[in-house]
């Protein structure tokens, strides 16, 4: 079986532009986790609601939900990040998702992790995820195939 890649000069184009954006959005967000992680200091505040969010985009996943309240050098915030970065984690089951909110039930004293550079940004765990560097590796793999597709 073989597997052709884009045709033509349009085609070969838009999938640079895809394999482009793709490594483009993966780099910026595995920069602004890694910067989320490696800046944080840590603050107490409190958890104003929990929830788990399900997504239907290919198959079902669960995004576990937590808006809590906290103040940074003298500043009052509310962010709803359980992890860092711009990527959210998800879950394969809505148990999974809700056994990541343990231990947060509303009206309770959380630990903040607060990113210096965004203090806005806060989150609760402080969890590196490889979604970035997939969306890379993603991004890589249509570059290839565009490039080889342009080399004949």
């Amino acid at each position: 079986m073989r597997i052709s890649g884009p045709s033509g000069r349009v085609g070969i184009a838009l999938t640079l532009v895809i394999g482009l954006a793709s490594i483009g959005f993966g780099a910026y967000s595995y920069s602004t986790q890694s910067s989320a992680l490696g800046s944080a200091e840590t603050v107490q505040g409190t958890i104003t609601s929990t929830s788990v969010e399900e997504r239907s985009t290919k198959g079902t996943s669960y995004v576990p939900r937590a808006t809590f309240e906290y103040t940074y050098e003298g500043e009052n915030y509310t962010a709803s990040n359980v992890y860092p970065g711009t990527l959210v984690r998800d879950f394969d089951t809505e148990s999974a998702a809700r056994a990541e909110l343990d231990g947060d039930e509303p009206g309770e004293t959380a630990t903040v992790y607060v990113p210096t550079d965004a203090p806005g940004e806060g989150y609760l765990e402080p969890e590196r995820s490889n979604k970035p560097l997939l969306l890379v590796g993603v991004g890589a793999l249509f570059l290839l195939g565009a490039g080889r597709s342009a080399m004949g």
